[in-house]
Formats: structure tokens, C-alpha cells, sequence
């Protein structure tokens, strides 16, 4: 639960990073206007598939698999709710590394719950 939370901080420590960053370079702000970050919610109908098969396979074992930030973030997608391009990133550079341990025959195995969440 410790490195849950690790997790969950610095990632919420990166993307207000990244949010002071856009603000502080925004002219927008000086003149008192609003800034708009952005994010995607227009992603191919596979990745909301996948992320509820994934949801539906992880509850099939009792939610044993993944982090919670992979199931959240499954639950994101499969909802269609818009994700950002910081988010965006780190999911690639996540599923490039977990790509190994997804078999979609093993529809039990963690690795494979985690890829699809």
C-alpha cells in the first residue's frame, strides 16, 4: 500500500510540475485569462475495448492484479474520459516494457491484465 501511494504521489507531483510549467509560460495568465491543458479523449475504440476487458478479467481474480493507478487509469479509458499527453506518454513507455509478459491465452496471468488494463 506504501508504494501505492509513492506511486500516486509522484505521479500527482509530475503533473502539477508539468501544470505550473504550461501556467507560468502561458501570457494567458498575466492578463488574469484561464489556461486549457491538453488532452485527448478521441483514442481508437480498441483501448477503451481492452481497458474493460481488462477490468472484467482483473475482477474475474479478485482485483489481484495491477496497481492502482492501472486500474484507475483503465477505468479512465474505458469511460472515454479525456487523458492527457503526459499521461499519454508514460502509458506508452509503460506498455513497451509490460508488451513482454502480455499472452493472450493466459487470460489469468497478471502481466496480461495489467497490458490490457
Amino acid at each position: 500500500m506504501k508504494e501505492l501511494l509513492k506511486i500516486e504521489l509522484e505521479e500527482a507531483k509530475q503533473l502539477l510540475a508539468t501544470i505550473k510549467a504550461i501556467v507560468k509560460k502561458d501570457k494567458r495568465y498575466k492578463k488574469g485569462q484561464s489556461t486549457e491543458l491538453e488532452s485527448y479523449s478521441d483514442y481508437p475504440k480498441a483501448v477503451r475495448n481492452n481497458a474493460k476487458r481488462g477490468l472484467e478479467l482483473n475482477e474475474k481474480v479478485n482485483n489481484k492484479c495491477a496497481t492502482q493507478v492501472g486500474k484507475i487509469r483503465a477505468q479512465q479509458l474505458a469511460q472515454g474520459k479525456p487523458i492527457s499527453k503526459a499521461t499519454i506518454t508514460r502509458m506508452v513507455s509503460y506498455l513497451s516494457r509490460a508488451e513482454t509478459y502480455y499472452d493472450p491465452n493466459d487470460t489469468k496471468a497478471c502481466g496480461t491484465i495489467s497490458y490490457l488494463l
